[in-house]
């Protein structure tokens, strides 16, 4: 795979895996789960999908071209979606 394929499967991974994990969080909320002293299957799966994600941006920023703009407004794009996912969670107190 060249350097090209890479960053650009490097983007999409993250903005995938941050969609689950965002619909795990949802899911839960509209099932009314509340959160539990012991973690359930879906908290350690949204762990899993959100600790996936880290070594896959670093793979994304190393191999951008930082010549161009477009490349700081995409991992922008990947931040957003992380913090997407993380926020609920905040918000409704796991």
């Amino acid at each position: 795979m060249t350097r090209a394929g890479v960053n650009r499967a490097s983007f999409l991974v993250p903005l995938i895996l941050s969609g689950a994990a965002l619909a795990i969080v949802l899911g839960n909320i509209a099932a009314g789960v509340r959160p539990q002293p012991d973690e359930n299957t879906s908290a350690h799966l949204w762990q899993l999908l959100m600790a996936a994600q880290v070594p896959v941006i670093f793979a994304f920023i190393a191999t951008a071209d930082w010549r161009t703009r477009s490349s700081a407004g995409l991992l922008a794009i990947q931040l957003a979606a992380f913090a997407s996912a993380c926020i609920p969670v905040w918000l409704a107190g796991y």
